[in-house]
């Protein structure tokens, strides 16, 4: 199949995914392509099995269009997070729906056996799985992890080229906070318009994904959102302020709700985001006005976006397999 082909049957293929069921005209009208040409992949993809016919659309007069629906089961996806002690992972279908889920410990620091480990056992025992997302906490570029000190066995490594050479299946390799930002985007249907924060204050330190006007920032290397570095203080980062915290369920100290309330105002004050979405790991509802009040010792009240509550894991999976779905379509 050349590549003119294959961008078409991707389009189509997408399409379908998106709408859930479609028509021939919308499918069409949507992609741009013409009726011949996408009635044309609609049958090869019928052929293969990736495409149903599912009944008829409401007739408005005249014959009723067929309805055309993608079978979520043709092939499935691995997405998996690795954290400080453990992986978590699941396996979804084309929807991106969550099939089955596990963990695996994290021993000894190993963190890349580990993956090794759940990666091997998983396609082992789902060898149809055509593309894997895997979400670190660490700064990535290109797939490879370009800093992370809490995992030495991911230090400097194309981790994309590792899990492709061992899995023969093409793979996207995400930071955390760009995954949760994007699966909160995505899940929430933001407007294309809409810019986002998501804050996280995490196990492995403090980190945010930023959505602006729709569009992930990822900067120049790979390392925006690391603000465990901000040096919101004379003497001390966002990550020294925010060191002692959480070690115990007890409110977040003054001296907590003061660096929040700085990294709230440094965030207004350079990107005037629509929304800041902290952990329901990190916080709790009440906690948010305390925020706001700290914040707004340095911005006027009127620029302070809406303070809320994520929902950190569901938001993390969302996003990776978001680009997991996205892989499965473009490599089947």
């Amino acid at each position: 199949m050349d590549q003119n082909t294959t961008n078409l049957t991707v389009a189509v293929r997408r399409q379908l995914v998106l709408s859930g069921h479609s028509t021939i005209a919308a499918i069409s009208e949507a992609t741009r392509l013409s009726f011949p040409t996408v009635k044309k992949q609609l049958e090869q993809l019928i052929a293969a099995g990736e495409v149903f016919e599912h009944g008829f659309e409401d007739s408005r007069g005249g014959r009723p269009a067929k309805r055309y629906v993608y079978n979520e089961r043709f092939t499935h996806g691995l997405t998996l997070y690795v954290e400080k002690s453990v992986v978590r992972y699941r396996r979804i279908d084309c929807m991106g729906v969550s099939l089955d889920d596990g963990t695996q410990a994290i021993r000894d620091g190993d963190h890349l056996g580990a993956l090794r480990a759940v990666l091997d056992r998983q396609l082992d025992q789902t060898p149809d799985v055509s593309a894997i997302s895997i979400g670190v906490a660490a700064a990535v570029a290109d797939g490879t992890v370009i800093f992370a000190p809490d995992y030495p066995t991911f230090a400097h490594l194309d981790l994309k080229r590792w899990v492709e050479s061992r899995t023969a299946r093409p793979a996207v390799i995400e930071n955390d906070m760009n995954a949760a930002v994007y699966g909160y985007g995505h899940t929430h249907e933001l407007a294309g318009d809409q810019s986002i924060v998501y804050v996280y204050l995490g196990k492995n330190g403090p980190g945010a994904g930023i959505l602006i006007n729709g569009q992930l920032i990822r900067g120049k290397t790979g390392f925006s959102g690391e603000i465990s570095f901000l040096p919101l203080y004379d003497d001390a980062t966002f990550h020294d302020r925010m060191a002692s915290e959480r070690s115990t369920p007890a409110p977040l100290s003054d001296a907590a709700l003061d660096a929040l309330g700085r990294l709230v105002a440094t965030f207004t004050a350079t990107l005037n985001p629509h929304a800041i979405i902290f952990s329901d790991v990190d916080l709790v509802d009440p906690e948010l006005e305390r925020i706001r009040r700290a914040c707004q010792r340095h911005i006027p009240a009127a620029h302070t976006p809406n303070l809320l509550i994520g929902m950190w894991e569901e938001d993390y999976f969302a996003g990776l397999a978001r680009r997991c779905v996205g892989l499965m379509l473009e490599s089947i």
